[in-house]
């Protein structure tokens, strides 16, 4: 399934990625669209537009809102890159919209988790012994 091993993903404050269109009626006069996770849990209703709505700018939206997810997971890669490896400064406003739109703050410095080295396991004879267990 798209988007289930994209990291970026991961942890959104919103809906679970990926996101799908689904087809309900699919009648030209009736014709009704929604967004969809991927359990098939109801996100988005889309009807016919009408007045300046026109069909292209409908399926455009559609396909937009369909693909937002991976559009903020791609920003949040984006803006990682620039900042973590690149060491540049990106807008702050980028940092917002991911904010806004339910990823991680990226303008704190990433924490990373200093690893301890195991310390050497000892074996005391006397209090460890196979025999002592055994009784």
């Amino acid at each position: 399934m798209q988007g289930e091993t994209n990291i970026f993903l991961r942890g959104l404050k919103s809906t679970p990625a990926p996101w799908q269109h689904k087809i309900v009626n699919a009648g030209t006069a009736l014709r009704r669209d929604e967004i969809v996770n991927y359990e098939g849990t109801n996100i988005i209703d889309f009807h016919l537009p009408g007045g300046d709505y026109t069909t292209t700018e409908y399926k455009n939206t559609i396909a937009l809102v369909t693909n937002a997810p991976n559009l903020l997971a791609a920003l949040i890669e984006l803006v990682y890159n620039q900042k973590e490896l690149l060491g540049a400064t990106p807008e702050p406003a980028l940092y917002k919209l991911i904010v806004d739109c339910g990823g991680p703050d990226l303008s704190e410095p990433l924490v990373t988790k200093a690893t301890q080295q195991p310390k050497p396991q000892t074996w005391n004879n006397a209090t460890q012994s196979s025999e002592r267990l055994l009784k």
